[in-house]
């Protein structure tokens, strides 16, 4: 794979609900901790530092950080991180990923794209592992959202 394929990482799902609804099981931090299956400390808003733990199968107890970038309500939420459970071979001064979130309708649902990108700046050592657990991960945590989400939707 070369370094041009490794830099970008996105996926989409519809979730049959509303964009308002959407947009508060993704910037909410009490219902993103569900369904990202994560204890986070912190409130989302721009530039702020969210402390989080994985509760996640297999990833339980991994401790990290998203820094909060911008949030244009109901249309685009993005952070910054250092992807890849391990922290432990990473450099000091790698610079993290940036993450971002897009809604838009989608018939009576919403299309929610999450897109990672940066990881052409993560060390050699590093970059493929990160790239591959974050490629399976967004695929696992678009599909998480979107039981989530039908799920608290229903009666």
């Amino acid at each position: 794979m070369s370094t041009a394929t490794m830099n970008s990482i996105e996926r989409e799902v519809v979730v049959q609900a509303p964009v308002s609804r959407v947009w508060k099981a993704l910037t909410d931090v009490g219902e993103f901790s569900q369904w990202f299956r994560v204890r986070a400390k912190g409130k989302f808003q721009p530039g702020a530092r969210v402390d989080m733990v994985s509760t996640y199968p297999g990833y339980e107890g991994i401790e990290f950080f998203v820094i909060v970038e911008e949030m244009q309500p109901e249309r685009r939420f993005s952070w910054k991180w250092h992807p890849g459970g391990d922290q432990s071979d990473r450099p000091a001064d790698e610079p993290p990923t940036l993450v971002v979130f897009e809604l838009a309708p989608a018939g009576k649902g919403t299309k929610v794209k999450v897109t990672e990108t940066g990881f052409d700046k993560i060390s050699l050592v590093r970059r493929a592992r990160v790239f591959e657990d974050n490629s399976g991960g967004w695929t696992e945590q678009m599909e998480n959202l979107r039981k989530y989400v039908d799920a608290a939707s229903k009666p």
